[in-house]
């Protein structure tokens, strides 16, 4: 039963970075800072 907890715990966790992230990345966008200018040229 423990790792259960633990497991719904660990998924909590991560959807809450995720939403956090694409949060953060709706922001820097709507400042003015291009995400995609950090990417190697290819």
């Amino acid at each position: 039963m423990s790792t259960q907890k633990h497991s719904w715990k660990l998924w909590a966790f991560v959807f809450c970075l995720n939403l956090i992230a694409i949060c953060g990345a709706f922001y820097l966008k709507s400042v003015g800072i291009d995400l995609y200018a950090f990417r190697a040229a290819s």
